[in-house]
């Protein structure tokens, strides 16, 4: 998983598929989906770039992708946003999610 920041956000998004998930460390729900994706990313490598932007270091990408709460995951594809998921998600039905975009 790759630490988005202000320097490599918009070379994320060039991927076909890109999943972000907004989070930060005091998050509990962050650290179960940031789990799951991770389960999701290893089954599907070559599929989708997977990527962690952490609310409380990097405030700007979050205001201008108008994240209120976390954790909060954005699917883009093709560098637009497709799908925004808020709150906790198990990997199936993450993995649901994510199938109808790649």
């Amino acid at each position: 998983m790759k630490e988005i920041n202000d320097t490599n956000f918009a070379e994320f998004l060039r991927h076909q598929v890109s999943v972000l998930i907004f989070s930060s460390p005091w998050c509990t729900s962050c650290k179960k989906m940031s789990s799951s994706l991770e389960g999701l990313s290893r089954k599907r490598e070559d599929r989708f770039c997977l990527g962690t932007c952490d609310i409380s270091t990097n405030p700007s990408i979050p205001s201008r992708m108008q994240v209120f709460s976390v954790p909060t995951v954005i699917i883009f594809k093709d560098g637009h946003e497709v799908e925004r998921i808020q709150g906790s998600l198990s990997e199936t039905a993450m993995a649901k999610a994510l199938e109808g975009h790649l």
